[in-house]
């Protein structure tokens, strides 16, 4: 593997001596401007203290991604199926996202739709911001937060405005060759008087996509739609109100199982919806002991899959519509030494799932009502601590009648200290209550199941312990992590009953280093990540709970040219061969292999009068490589992954006005 993954990754070594070799000669005659620092320099503080993962606005911008896997391409600690969007889920140090406290714009995204399918629908073209709390997550997060948080945050009209603008507009263009998939959108924004508003809409539509020997994978075809609209208020005195509303459509005719290759030649209809609304009520640049949040969301989540007329059992065919309301009321109070925030949080949510084969149809409730505390102070030069608790009440209405009430504390602590300037240390500890975990949804079209009687809630411990160091452009850091969950979901598929699972745990360490020059960037991030599913390691068939991951590098390089207004730049996924004994006695292909990715594009962005024209140019999977990415269901006896595309060239045209 040693010799292609050199040749394969030359690419990013040649954009990674030019940037090295030209930009430090280019800014010698460039004359330092001050900056401006608009950011509250306590809240970077914190916000580098407790996110383990950043991916900000400006890399969004950068990387240009499509779906959820591109967006995570240069995080080697974030794991995302592959194949369509509708298959895409995330994992986090291999740990299923069904067990983060999600969000987007706020709005709880627990919807553990089917493990065949991606458990979130998003467009990552209008995002602004990325957080992952891996495993010490604040109390402020929300509840469920057993192996961290994952916060999507998309933008606002300002983010979109030039310069000197109110009203602006863009329109955009992208055809991709492999898939034959064209994708338009056009957005509005503006902001004047208090007010600012914001609409976009994005069509997506293509054909199946081929891997990198040419073998085409049905069921992948790209049939998106996405819509998102924003307006919001803010008075003289900064009162602000804000209103947000999000559609996210993929439809498609899709395998059975999405998530598989063939599993026999079983097709169905696959309708995929979710429905995002929000209102938040926020005191701009207040300070002292008012300063007041009010949010509340509507959150909707749906698959429809109707039944195939050859279709002579249940065979993954159903209705499930789950429904989410929530929302939190909180006060910051600003003092000396920092902020305490204190509030109160619920989220109610309702499951339904209509059962073709039976004459009955399954649904389930869960409410939570929350209290919590987060304290983020500085108590001496240089030492930062953000300490929290919060108590959780659930009462969980089963499928089969019965209901669980359960209640529990969840206490976290960060530290943070820097011992010399730019050279910080790290850690953090919590323990998390998390309730009886949602079931999956889908699970019911199949089967009545009862639960355990002596069901316990899941709870989980998180470590971490790390350092960081920043010195001028460069940026290193290394973590160690280790989270341990107990009573997570399980099921006697046998006896259809619901039981206590076995213990989960995921341990390992990730390393990122990153050089910013002010035309260039080179940057490297690697993960070896560990986890145990009670006696053996975590397996594909463990549903809603973890995967294998191994180790996995990323690296990254690019290089604008001002004089032309031309960017170049490269990146690469490479995931090591991994080797464990329990995937081939639990009939797993041994081992998982290996493969390396790369992609270069290069992107022309001169403007016209007062409009910004963008001209970019992508080759996705440079090498045609075939593989299946990590976190894709292995191979079986029976199972063949989906393999993710081949060699695509995309061509994307744009306009800002």
């Amino acid at each position: 593997m040693t010799g292609r993954y050199l040749t394969r990754t030359a690419i990013l070594a040649s954009v990674s001596m030019l940037a090295l070799g030209s930009a430090p000669a280019l800014s010698e005659d460039v004359q330092e401007l001050d900056v401006i620092v608009i950011k509250d320099r306590l809240a970077e503080t914190f916000e580098a203290l407790e996110t383990s993962t950043q991916i900000t606005q400006e890399d969004i911008q950068q990387r240009q991604p499509s779906d959820l896997k591109q967006l995570f391409q240069g995080t080697p600690s974030v794991s995302v199926a592959g194949g369509s969007p509708a298959s895409q889920k995330f994992y986090v140090h291999g740990v299923d996202q069904s067990k983060l406290n999600v969000t987007i714009d706020g709005a709880r995204q627990k919807n553990n739709v089917w493990h065949h399918n991606g458990n979130i629908g998003i467009n990552p073209m209008f995002l602004k911001a990325v957080e992952i709390n891996a495993g010490v997550a604040p109390a402020d997060t929300g509840p469920g937060a057993l192996g961290g948080s994952a916060r999507f945050e998309t933008v606002n009209a300002v983010d979109l405005l030039k310069e000197g603008q109110d009203v602006g507009a863009l329109v955009s263009f992208g055809y991709d060759t492999n898939s034959e998939t064209l994708t338009g959108t056009a957005a509005a924004y503006g902001a004047k008087d208090g007010f600012d508003y914001l609409a976009t809409a994005t069509r997506a539509e293509g054909q199946d996509y081929s891997d990198g020997d040419g073998v085409v994978e049905p069921g992948t075809a790209t049939d998106l739609i996405n819509g998102l609209g924003k307006l919001s208020y803010q008075s003289q005195e900064g009162h602000r109100f804000a209103f947000s509303g999000e559609y996210y459509r993929d439809d498609g005719y899709r395998r059975l199982r999405t998530n598989m290759g063939a599993v026999g030649n079983d097709f169905n209809d696959n309708l995929y919806q979710r429905t995002t609304a929000t209102f938040k009520y926020t005191l701009e640049g207040a300070s002292g002991n008012f300063d007041p949040e009010v949010f509340l969301y509507y959150n909707r989540n749906q698959l429809d899959r109707p039944s195939e007329l050859y279709f002579t059992r249940a065979s993954g065919d159903f209705n499930s519509d789950l429904q989410s309301i929530g929302g939190h009321a909180q006060n910051r109070f600003h003092f000396g030494m920092g902020t305490l925030t204190a509030g109160v949080d619920f989220y109610h949510d309702h499951v339904d799932v209509e059962r073709f084969w039976f004459s009955t149809d399954a649904e389930e409730t869960i409410t939570n009502v929350g209290a919590y505390l987060q304290a983020r102070v500085t108590p001496i030069d240089k030492l930062s601590v953000s300490t929290g608790i919060r108590a959780d009440f659930q009462s969980y209405d089963a499928v089969d009648d019965q209901t669980f009430d359960n209640a529990g504390l969840s206490p976290n602590i960060n530290v943070g200290y820097e011992i010399i300037d730019g050279l910080t240390v790290n850690g953090g500890y919590s323990y998390v209550f998390g309730g009886i975990e949602q079931a999956e949804a889908a699970l019911f079209h199949a089967q009545d199941y009862t639960y355990s009687g002596d069901l316990n809630p899941t709870t989980a411990h998180n470590a971490k312990v790390g350092i960081a160091y920043q010195f001028k452009d460069l940026s290193v850091g290394a973590d160690l992590f280790y989270t341990k969950m107990y009573d997570t979901v399980a099921y006697n598929y046998r006896a259809a009953t619901r039981i206590n699972g076995d213990d989960l745990v995921t341990k390992g360490f990730d390393v990122s280093a990153r050089y910013d020059w002010q035309t260039a960037y080179v940057s490297a991030a690697f993960t070896h990540t560990d986890v145990e599913y009670g006696d053996r390691i975590a397996l594909f068939g463990d549903y809603n709970n973890a995967v294998p991951v191994g180790d996995i590098l990323t690296l990254g390089a690019g290089y604008t040219f001002d004089q032309w207004n031309l960017t170049l730049g490269a990146n690469a996924e490479i995931a090591f061969e991994y080797s464990n004994q329990d995937l081939e006695d639990n009939g797993y292909e041994n081992p998982l292999p290996g493969y390396e990715v790369v992609n270069i594009f290069a992107e022309w962005a001169p403007q016209l009068g007062g409009t910004d024209f963008t001209l970019r140019g992508e080759i996705n999977n440079l090498f045609d490589e075939t593989y299946y990415s990590r976190g894709t269901y292995a191979s079986t006896a029976r199972v063949t992954p989906v393999n993710s595309p081949g060699r695509s060239f995309l061509l994307t045209a744009s306009a800002k006005f």
